[in-house]
């Protein structure tokens, strides 16, 4: 029996954001008889929530790729218990805690639970930011607050951006060197790969001369 579909596996791997995943998505997004399975959770902004609710289109390395393979999305793979799961956990004390802090989720779902646990169980809970410190005695009481610098945020955020830039060109740099030892590969392959390195040299030397 031939498998005519090719089925790829995605786990939370950076929510396809960095990595050879992506060059993976690159070489079989587009191709009607690939399969994408993702096993994991796919946070709002990635490139992976865009391809798992519908993305017809996505820009990987720069270039806009057609989603035409099937998506297939089990959840219940995924690293982090659901609200029901987290519910049942609360119920499960035969001593309830006096007290609940969530420390991880999304905003929008931290508030839901928030408020289903305290109008359900009548347990306090609180959703601490970032530099708080809290107290925890018979009151629980935040002692102190830490203010988050912008410029602190920012010089954060640019160096992880370089970094990620530096995993992508060195991926790209792999499989760059792959496709041109390949000895079937085209004329034309070789012209467009080419192509895409010197439009990626011209974005380098803007960004640097700019």
């Amino acid at each position: 029996m031939k498998i005519k579909d090719q089925v790829l596996s995605f786990q939370q791997v950076g929510m396809c954001e960095v990595g050879r995943i992506k060059h993976h998505l690159k070489h079989n997004l587009w191709n009607p008889k690939s399969t994408i399975l993702f096993v994991g959770y796919q946070a709002p902004g990635t490139l992976g929530y865009s391809i798992v609710n519908g993305a017809k289109t996505v820009k990987i390395f720069g270039e806009e790729i057609a989603v035409n393979a099937r998506i297939e999305y089990i959840e219940g793979y995924s690293g982090h218990a659901d609200q029901e799961g987290l519910m049942n956990f609360i119920y499960s004390f035969i001593t309830k805690p006096k007290h609940i802090f969530l420390v991880h989720g999304e905003n929008e779902a931290q508030g839901i639970l928030k408020e289903k646990i305290e109008s359900e169980t009548g347990i306090s809970v609180t959703i601490p930011e970032f530099g708080e410190t809290y107290e925890i005695t018979e009151k629980i009481e935040m002692t102190n607050k830490i203010q988050r610098k912008i410029s602190t945020t920012l010089k954060s955020e640019i160096l992880q951006r370089l970094e990620k830039l530096k995993e992508e060109i060195d991926d790209m740099d792999i499989y760059v060197r792959e496709d041109v030892k390949d000895e079937n590969l085209r004329d034309e392959d070789i012209f467009r790969i080419n192509e895409k390195i010197k439009d990626l040299e011209k974005q380098i030397l803007n960004v640097i001369e700019g």
